[in-house]
């Protein structure tokens, strides 16, 4: 957060609302890639809910904007428009290699959520409960299976009895199809109170209270 002395009004970008985009709308990256001042590309939002854990980064629990619009060194923190010129993210990350070319932004939303936890403590709180999960499809019913890849030592999910290979079926009040929804979950229920589990072990339903943690707390640990 930056606080700017002077007299305003400031001149600023509109910030659009994340919840309403949809694959296939246009996406305008802006930035300075490689030193280049005002540069914009062109593409499409490609997927909304592209998880960090798919790109290899365990230690953050972000879902992230994938568009083929072109980010490159120089672009991040630079805006992410829609058709209307509104913000609709903060270009954070590309994936390059042979056949690739990925961009990723932060949604606007999420920033804006992340800047209010500024303001408001001065810090940003992660809610963790120390999981890594798989989303696997499931031929037989059609959906996708949510798995425990892996259990961090000593975290609030191992103390509450989970395991690798443990299905998760819900959290809280949610129905789990998603990797999304779990974190969707955990992140609503914050840190220090208990969220009930309903997972699936060998064909055996069990029933666990866990306690959400910040992600501070795990790293020290």
């Amino acid at each position: 957060m930056l606080k700017i002395e002077g007299k305003g009004p400031w001149p600023k970008a509109k910030l659009g609302n994340s919840a309403k985009i949809k694959v296939g709308d246009w996406a305008i990256a802006v930035g300075n890639p490689f030193g280049l001042e005002n540069t914009v590309t062109l593409g499409i939002i490609s997927n909304l809910n592209r998880n960090v854990t798919q790109l290899g980064i365990y230690d953050k629990k972000l879902e992230l904007i994938q568009t083929d619009a072109a980010i490159n060194p120089g672009n991040s923190g630079g805006p992410l428009l829609n058709s209307e010129g509104e913000v609709i993210g903060i270009n954070t990350l590309i994936r390059s290699g042979p056949g690739a070319g990925l961009s990723f932004a932060i949604p606007i939303n999420k920033a804006k959520e992340i800047a209010y936890q500024l303001i408001k403590n001065g810090k940003v709180i992660h809610p963790m409960i120390g999981i890594s999960l798989i989303e696997e499809s499931n031929s037989e019913r059609k959906n996708n299976v949510v798995k425990v890849g892996y259990v961090v030592p000593n975290s609030p999910a191992e103390k509450s009895g989970i395991m690798i290979e443990d299905i998760i079926i819900k959290v809280g009040n949610k129905d789990i199809e998603t990797v999304s929804d779990v974190i969707e979950q955990i992140s609503k229920n914050g840190i220090d109170k208990q969220l009930n589990i309903l997972l699936k072990r060998r064909n055996k339903f069990i029933k666990l209270k866990v306690i959400p943690t910040d992600i501070t707390n795990l790293e020290r640990n």
